[in-house]
């Protein structure tokens, strides 16, 4: 609003001064009062209802318009359409999965080209999987099932992006095992979603990659092994880009963004209404670091985060106790792994 007040004081000093030049050229000053309130509501009309400026200068191109340009620093979601938020956003992150400085978003499938991996490696952080090889795979007494082990013989999945998911959900946790977030919080791993009427797991054979459970919330994390690097990652909708940003080209196959998050977001919460129910996507790095996450939320309003951030979100949680209220939950979701999934 206060940019639009400002164009409009702009604009209507310049439509006055030229009416009223114009009107002692032609007519003597005798309509000036008349011109002055036909500025001032030509000004509002033009600002105010059709969203648009004019270009006064010089008087030949008075007609000409031109999108109002609102200052990023005012409002930022102008280049993209606006996301969804998460429904109880309790998750914030660092700044370092912004785009500060990266240029306007794309709006649209705009890249230049296609490369097959990033150009440049991003920001490492310690958690490469090259650096993680040698780490165990933890197996604690908090911790219920097998990270990964509901990938394999996933129906509809090659065995590459099976390996992949695995090679996430075991490096997710020998992380959290490294940070003493496993010793803090209490897991459980590859989880079926369960159904929304009755809980048992649901019809459609999805899991949630891991249910961690700390001092006030219940997280739902579904774990990404994309390509990285220097890269930047936005969404259009529900499609999901990589652009290279070294040579602007796209980084590997669009990927649609799947409605499986929201569905388990929304049946664990239906099943536990008086627990802190908290969904996100966290993005693993790979041996070229991390990439920048452009504001990418998954639908339903799922955010989504780099590993970095989200341990950090992760270091600011009290530790998980038996004696909560949600704790109860956390066991019930646990009990999922020895049910059957319900027929359709």
């Amino acid at each position: 609003m206060f940019t639009k007040l400002i164009h409009f004081v702009k604009m209507s000093w310049m439509l006055i001064w030229r009416l009223l030049l114009l009107d002692a050229i032609v007519f003597g000053g005798r309509s000036d009062t008349l011109l002055m309130a036909a500025a001032l509501i030509g000004s509002f009309i033009s600002i105010f209802v059709f969203n648009r400026t004019l270009v006064t200068f010089p008087l030949i191109r008075l007609l000409r318009k031109r999108p109002i340009v609102v200052p990023a620093d005012v409002h930022t979601e102008t280049a993209r359409p606006a996301q969804p938020r998460a429904p109880r956003p309790v998750v914030t992150g660092t700044g370092r999965g912004t785009a500060a400085g990266r240029g306007p978003v794309k709006a649209g499938p705009t890249l230049t080209g296609f490369v097959g991996s990033a150009t440049r490696n991003g920001r490492i952080t310690g958690f490469e999987p090259g650096a993680l090889k040698a780490v165990p795979v933890p197996n604690l007494p908090n911790m219920i099932g097998k990270p990964g082990a509901g990938l394999h013989g996933a129906a509809g999945m090659t065995q590459t992006n099976i390996t992949l998911g695995v090679a996430g959900e075991e490096n997710f946790a020998k992380v959290l095992r490294m940070t003493n977030q496993l010793g803090r919080f209490n897991t459980v791993w590859s989880v079926p979603v369960p159904d929304q009427d009755s809980f048992v797991p649901s019809r459609y054979g999805t899991d949630i990659d891991c249910v961690l459970g700390t001092g006030s919330a219940i997280f739902l994390v579904d774990l990404k092994n994309y390509k990285s690097g220097d890269v930047r990652y936005y969404n259009v909708d529900n499609e999901l880009y990589c652009e290279d940003v070294a040579t602007g080209k796209q980084v590997g196959e669009t990927k649609t963004m799947s409605r499986n998050m929201e569905m388990a977001t929304n049946n664990v919460r239906r099943h536990f209404p008086g627990a802190n129910i908290v969904p996100v996507v966290v993005f693993m790095p790979t041996d070229k670091g991390e990439g920048v996450l452009d504001n990418v939320v998954w639908p339903g309003g799922v955010p989504a985060m780099n590993l970095s951030d989200f341990l950090s979100v992760l270091a600011n949680q009290q530790d998980f106790s038996w004696s909560l209220p949600h704790a109860g939950a956390l066991g019930r979701m646990g009990n999922l792994l020895n049910m059957g999934a319900t027929k359709v």
